[in-house]
């Protein structure tokens, strides 16, 4: 059987991305879904913009959706390239750009992790942090 994400450990999870959104000096809103992309846990650190709320919870959906990092379609989805229009075909925006991070039980993806609010590379190290402490 699938392991599930308990929510014990979503929160603590969501408490390690905190702590680098901090120690970046980031106001981000951080998600985690489930592999079906409901939403877990979720926390907007203070002063981030309401923007970036759903901005990361649309991050956890695609790497959860479709079982990669999020930045790894956006060479893909350019005009001309293959998947062109690709985040805009699902029912829910899919979001192409970095900060979107999947959640694993061995080989298969259980969830998903976004954050939203910084410049990319702050984005992906806070979605590791939290990935961190769901992948172990």
């Amino acid at each position: 059987m699938t392991k599930h994400i308990p929510h014990d450990l979503a929160l603590e999870a969501i408490n390690a991305g905190v702590a680098k959104a901090k120690e970046l000096k980031q106001r981000s809103s951080l998600s985690i879904v489930d592999g079906g992309g409901h939403l877990v846990a979720f926390v907007r650190v203070d002063d981030a913009a309401f923007g970036t709320i759903e901005i990361a919870h649309n991050k956890a959906f695609t790497a959860a959706a479709l079982r990669a990092p999020s930045g790894h379609w956006m060479e893909t989805v350019q005009p001309g390239a293959s998947l062109f229009g690709m985040e805009r075909a699902a029912s829910r925006p899919l979001v192409v750009f970095g900060g979107g991070l999947p959640v694993y039980d061995g080989d298969v993806v259980i969830g998903g992790v976004g954050v939203s609010g910084g410049p990319i590379e702050a984005d992906e190290a806070i979605a590791h942090a939290i990935a961190d402490v769901l992948n172990r």
